[in-house]
């Protein structure tokens, strides 16, 4: 791959983990509201104005502890790609390419 072509793909996967970053803060608050309630509930558990058996309860959580650890897992995935990625440059970089890999590695 051409020095170009990785500084590009380096760009669109820091677009993807600035992305990736808000989008984690979702699943993660459904965890936290998910464990809370559980927590304060008894038999019955309210989760978004919806009654559920505790076992029900206990499930939906699970699930979104699951779409959270997949968002971690293809966090970790695009943070390995561009190590490969800036791993690949060489010679003397540009002022805006350091740039772009200051801001790759404040994703870690």
């Amino acid at each position: 791959m051409s020095h170009q072509e990785v500084i590009h793909q380096l760009r669109g996967l820091v677009r993807r983990l600035r992305l990736l970053s808000v989008l984690q803060l979702i699943p993660d608050t459904l965890v936290i509201y998910g464990i809370l309630q559980l927590a304060f509930s008894g038999q019955i558990v309210t989760l978004f104005n919806a009654s559920f058996a505790r076992s029900q309860a206990v499930l939906v959580t699970a699930l979104f502890a699951l779409i959270d650890l997949c968002v971690t897992g293809i966090r970790y995935n695009d943070r390995l790609t561009g190590k490969r990625l800036i791993g690949q440059l060489s010679g003397r970089l540009t002022t805006p390419e350091a740039e772009l890999i200051k801001q790759f590695e404040r994703f870690k």
